[in-house]
């Protein structure tokens, strides 16, 4: 899809995510934490089809990004950096303000069922549906006013995604900066999205471990 679209054109094939953004945004709150993982897998799986039905993003085209060597991955690894440092602050944030509530923590895994929806729902997708809407689809590279515009859009947005209250609205936004910059600068959505993949593998991969040894009763 070309980067140098027009705002309206590109306010007509995003007119069905962001009212699908509204809709999980509008109920997401009234979903139970035990229910809530099938609820956020519902809406993650409905953005990644959506923009890999229009030709936004192509997985054989992430696949062979993969193989391009120091060109790639050296963009990669700065985005995992500043998103260690962005997680380190929001880390931060949060123990400053213990009293505040996040608004983050909002599953509670029940069983082997969903573990597994866990595991799509916070490694698989967020890589693909996130990157493909928030970063490429929003952001709009046709002049510098409607880049910084664009960009603010997209980091909003992806942030009520992941919270609603306050600092939870804050902290998200932090997490989203260094995926915005690495997309901007390099132009090329397989990068900031390799980055997510790596970061939420080890992040929420670390929970599924330890939420599949208790099933277990390892731990």
């Amino acid at each position: 899809m070309d980067m140098d679209i027009s705002v309206r054109k590109q306010f007509r094939y995003l007119i069905l995510p962001i009212i699908w953004h509204i809709l999980y945004l509008f109920f997401a709150d009234n979903v139970s934490k035990i229910y809530r993982i099938y609820f956020d897998l519902i809406f993650y799986i409905g953005i990644a089809v959506y923009f890999l039905m229009i030709g936004s993003i192509s997985l054989k085209s992430w696949l062979d990004e993969l193989k391009n060597g120091r060109r790639f991955w050296l963009p990669v690894v700065f985005n995992i950096i500043g998103e260690i440092i962005a997680f380190g602050i929001g880390m931060i944030l949060s123990a400053m303000l213990p009293n505040l509530d996040d608004g983050l923590n909002v599953f509670k895994l029940t069983g082997w069922i969903s573990l597994i929806a866990f595991i799509i729902t916070t490694i698989l997708l967020p890589s693909i549906a996130e990157e493909s809407f928030y970063r490429k689809g929003i952001i709009n590279f046709n002049s510098k006013t409607s880049l910084i515009f664009s960009s603010i859009i997209g980091i909003i947005l992806y942030a009520s995604e992941h919270s609603l209250k306050p600092l939870g609205l804050l902290i998200s936004a932090i997490w989203a900066i260094p995926f915005t910059i690495t997309y901007i600068r390099t132009k090329n959505i397989y990068i900031p999205m390799t980055a997510h993949f790596i970061c939420n593998f080890a992040a929420n991969g670390m929970t599924a471990v330890i939420m599949a040894a208790k099933m277990l009763k390892i731990l």
